[in-house]
């Protein structure tokens, strides 16, 4: 049996899922989840990370960045 091979979703993807949600509130998020072929578990992850998500974007950060982290020590890297 193969493995599946892991798929990373970059940043202006996810906010473009975000936007679709939005859109779309009587939608169910499964029925979403399937319309963007990516499995449900990840598309709640991406909903509960939505202000990270959405301040990443706003501090100007690369839209095609696939992971959001900060320093150990943030406030020397200041």
């Amino acid at each position: 049996m193969e493995k599946k091979e892991r798929r990373q979703i970059t940043t202006s993807q996810k906010l473009q899922i975000i936007q679709t949600v939005d859109e779309n509130p009587n939608m169910k998020r499964i029925d979403i989840a399937r319309m963007m072929n990516i499995p449900s578990s990840t598309l709640n992850t991406i909903l509960a990370k939505r202000t990270t998500l959405e301040s990443a974007c706003n501090d100007g950060n690369s839209s095609t960045r696939k992971r959001i982290r900060s320093g150990n020590f943030a406030e020397l890297e200041e």
